[in-house]
């Protein structure tokens, strides 16, 4: 049986245009585009874990708004379980700490970008975040 991780990520939104990070050259699918995020530790909920890897990778402070969706796919022989955040407002200016490059663009420009596979089905659930669940749910 393969190992499960859960993992968090944002999509950070500043005027109508969300934030895309490029993978490192060393990371898992390297040059792909991606919400940044990262694991969930033991005893984290989804939006702790979030908080302290956008403070880590990015160096901003957020507050997720709003869960957008879920999506598990096998990468690298583990199932990656990738939650989506929406994060409207965020503290600080976002650094590439950890990512290549990162680049603003709005929601259908992003689905130009070569994303990772995981990544995909969760921007089109934010495409149609009206009936997405409250931060609070999870």
């Amino acid at each position: 049986m393969l190992k499960t991780l859960d993992v968090v990520c944002a999509i950070l939104e500043r005027d109508g245009k969300i934030l895309l990070a490029q993978r490192p050259a060393h990371a898992d699918q390297p040059g792909m585009w991606e919400f940044a995020g990262g694991k969930v530790e033991s005893g984290e909920t989804q939006s702790e874990a979030l908080i302290r890897e956008l403070r880590e990778e990015l160096g901003i402070d957020v507050q997720p708004t709003r869960y957008v969706a879920s999506h598990q796919r096998e990468v690298s022989g583990r199932v990656i379980a990738l939650h989506a955040w929406h994060v409207a407002h965020v503290v600080g200016t976002p650094v590439a700490y950890y990512h290549s490059q990162l680049v603003w663009c709005s929601p259908q420009e992003a689905l130009t970008y070569d994303l990772a596979p995981a990544d995909i089905p969760l921007l089109e659930a934010f495409i149609l975040l009206p009936a997405a669940t409250p931060a609070d749910w999870c």
